[in-house]
């Protein structure tokens, strides 16, 4: 591959030259040099303002080449022999509807074991590079660029984070390659278009990260936060028949505003392509139909006594009583016992603000128009 092959030149986006260089940090500096590669010459290459952030990834990786052979030396056995002894909990759901908030709040029983950042920035070699953490630590922002919310390393994060520096096809993916963000999205949340063998091959390779975690956490059950598994239902059931689901939802006029404003950020901050504006709204329009259109269809496959569905705005109002509700639902030991660690992660969050977004008219139209089928479905109505 030439240095030619790795570069675009600028399109028209929402990108400007009056725009501050970006920064060279970013998530993938885990990856594997060879899925490093293939990702690149998948994706159409990499655009000419982004190519710091290409160097920091391809170096960062030939560094930790040996860290991925050592880690495979001595825990590759210890991790395929790791049974998943309790059946994990997906948190599922639109992005921008509650999921990070709930998965927060869960991981404060100390029963549950989850990916957390660290984990998921070097899934295939965290387990020897834990010295290395704090410095690594470094090389990250203070903030998630979509909702200022503060990034620690041990802290909870989402499965897709982990599986972008696994596997070719990611949601995260959309966001590092824009201008293939469709292809992305229909084979890496929906199978479309992927052969039997790589579909197998994403199913092994997730089994493997959930084996990992579970062997790194001593065994725990593994509560799960991911929006892309929304639309998996059926394939995480192919891998674990006795799997629990919890689904939150949120009013879909906010989570059209928010998750327009998310896309730009995390775009801006992570992204290796030029993006179009307009594509950016198309898309979220039109995955969101697409993934809770498949959340409707899959969820007949759950045993109804291993889902719950909870309203975001239910959750924040009344918190422990959503999780007691959830606890009561999956028959789940320990909440007593839980309590006073999650009262005070409530506590550290009560000075967080959410968002605030204006609402006009037009987008209220275009919501309805596109979305109404969950609109109605629950009863919300426009934000005042």
């Amino acid at each position: 591959m030439t240095a030619q092959s790795l570069v675009q030149k600028p399109s028209s986006s929402h990108q400007t030259k009056t725009q501050k260089r970006p920064t060279m940090q970013h998530p993938l500096f885990g990856i594997a040099l060879h899925r490093w590669i293939r990702l690149v010459q998948h994706n159409r290459g990499v655009g000419r303002r982004y190519r710091g952030r290409a160097l920091f990834i391809t170096l960062v990786s030939m560094c930790t080449a040996p860290a991925r052979v050592l880690c495979s030396f001595l825990y590759r056995r210890k991790i395929t022999q790791t049974p998943l002894q309790h059946p994990p909990i997906f948190i599922i759901g639109h992005w921008r509807s509650g999921t990070t908030y709930l998965h927060e709040l869960l991981s404060q029983d100390p029963q549950f074991g989850y990916l957390s950042l660290w984990q998921s920035l070097l899934p295939d070699s965290f387990l020897v590079l834990n010295p290395l953490k704090q410095f690594l630590a470094r090389f990250l922002p203070a903030q998630r660029p979509m909702d200022g919310i503060k990034v620690a390393m041990d802290s909870p994060y989402e499965d897709e984070a982990a599986l972008a520096v696994l596997y070719p096809w990611s949601f995260f993916h959309c966001l590092h390659f824009p201008q293939n963000a469709e292809e992305q999205y229909q084979k890496a949340i929906h199978f479309s278009g992927l052969a039997q063998e790589e579909k197998q091959q994403w199913k092994a390779t997730y089994q493997t990260l959930l084996q990992t975690v579970t062997y790194a956490s001593k065994g725990k059950r593994f509560l799960s936060k991911n929006p892309p598994n929304t639309a998996r239902i059926s394939t995480l059931l192919e891998l674990f028949p006795q799997a629990y689901f919890i689904h939150i939802y949120r009013n879909p006029y906010k989570v059209y505003l928010s998750t327009q404003k998310m896309r730009r950020r995390v775009v801006e901050a992570l992204g290796l392509q030029e993006a179009n504006d307009e594509d950016l709204e198309t898309q979220v329009v039109r995955n969101y139909v697409r993934l809770m259109q498949s959340y409707f269809e899959q969820k007949k496959n759950i045993d109804p006594k291993h889902l719950v569905e909870v309203q975001y705005e239910e959750l924040t109002a009344n918190p422990l009583e959503q999780i007691q509700r959830i606890y009561t639902a999956f028959h789940l030991p320990g909440l007593q016992e839980a309590l006073p660690a999650m009262q005070r992660y409530l506590d550290q969050q009560a000075e967080y603000k959410t968002n605030v977004y204006s609402i006009d008219k037009q987008i209220i139209d275009q919501v309805k128009k596109n979305w109404e089928f969950t609109i109605d479905l629950w009863g919300y109505d426009p934000p005042s």
